[in-house]
């Protein structure tokens, strides 16, 4: 079969701080640049911390794409109730849901949809019912970590119905190439770690700078939900003394994402170790990091070396500071930067799904 329509739904404001907001509008954008009607679907929530439009956070909209916001933000219940009676406008036998939400999965009616496809990025729990009814509704289980992938097995889904399809990375290549060669000899810059990371990871490289006086400035940019740990930060980093080394930067997207890369000398994927970031990790940041033409400074984790493949890059014990300084010196004086146009793009996943699909819907 073929699929004339594509709907991305997301359990998310956008735009969002959330990296499922990103991650959803990323895929559809791909989606529509392959030529198919694509219409993207958040939570009429309230946003915080980002944009109050969707252009202003990722730019130009591809022509076949549709993004679906409300007038006005709306509080819950009315967010949710606005959002499923959205998603029953949309359904048809021609049309792909794709969704990233168990809860959005489970609420599906058999037979309303061409095909649903449930990209998991937490942990699939088969004794929550919501969980239950997304494993058993959703025709395949998508997911970017090969933990997410066993657990899926787990509970039982077949292998036909099961595709491990890592994050991809969404900068602008070309951009990448020639930036990165242009600022390559102007010496040590700040430190990147963009978006907010799993706490325990940047509390690490907090104890590194306060370590090591000499290392550049880290730029923190982001921001969560809330504020809740971008507050904490900010109290710890005054206790630390380190307000004039360390800076809390505001949420960047779109041509503004690429310009504060434009000015880092390494890019820093904090994460802490323990039992979701070892094997069921969803490295965003390391996937565009891998493309951006920055060393990368990462975490030596199993999730972590999946993704990059034999991509090069300076890797550290999670929970040592001190690994953490010696990694991220080594980017500094000895950089190991892969080709970024090697790396896969949102096109490409988008395809690879498509693909796997449309033989299941055939056979």
């Amino acid at each position: 079969m073929t699929f004339s329509r594509v709907v991305v739904a997301v359990r998310a404001a956008l735009p969002s701080p959330r990296p499922q907001g990103w991650q959803a509008t990323q895929m559809a954008f791909a989606f529509a640049s392959l030529g198919l009607s694509t219409t993207l679907v958040g939570d009429p929530a309230l946003p915080d911390g980002v944009p109050d439009a969707v252009e202003e956070w990722v730019g130009a909209l591809p022509d076949r794409l549709d993004v679906v916001a409300p007038s006005a933000p709306l509080r819950p219940p009315m967010a949710g109730l606005r959002f499923r009676r959205t998603l029953r406008t949309l359904q048809g036998a021609d049309a792909l849901l794709l969704c990233r939400d168990p809860r959005v999965a489970a609420a599906q009616p058999r037979g309303r949809w061409g095909a649903v496809v449930m990209e998991w990025h937490v942990r699939p729990d088969p004794s929550d019912r919501r969980h239950r009814r997304a494993l058993l509704r959703a025709d395949l289980h998508v997911t970017v970590a090969r933990g997410l992938a066993d657990d899926l097995t787990a509970a039982g889904v077949r292998a036909s119905q099961l595709l491990l399809l890592p994050n991809a990375c969404g900068l602008d290549v070309d951009r990448a190439v020639r930036r990165r060669a242009e600022l390559g000899a102007r010496g040590p810059r700040h430190v990147l770690a963009l978006g907010l990371h799993r706490r325990g990871g940047l509390d690490d490289a907090l104890d590194a700078w306060a370590s090591s006086p000499t290392l550049p400035p880290l730029y923190i940019a982001g921001r969560d939900q809330g504020g809740v740990r971008v507050d904490a930060w900010a109290v710890r980093l005054e206790g630390l003394g380190l307000l004039d080394r360390v800076k809390l930067v505001a949420p960047a997207w779109g041509s503004d994402r690429e310009t504060l890369l434009d000015g880092a000398a390494c890019w820093l994927a904090a994460y802490p170790d323990d039992s979701d970031t070892r094997t069921r990790l969803c490295p965003l940041q390391v996937a565009d990091a891998l493309g951006s033409g920055l060393p990368l400074v990462a975490p030596d984790l199993p999730s972590v070396r999946d993704l990059a493949g034999d991509a090069p890059f300076h890797a550290y014990d999670p929970g040592d500071a001190s690994s953490l300084t010696a990694a991220v010196r080594e980017a500094l004086e000895r950089p190991m930067v892969g080709d970024p146009a090697r790396r896969p793009r949102w096109t490409d996943r988008a395809r690879a799904l498509l693909d796997v699909v449309r033989a299941g819907v055939a056979a």
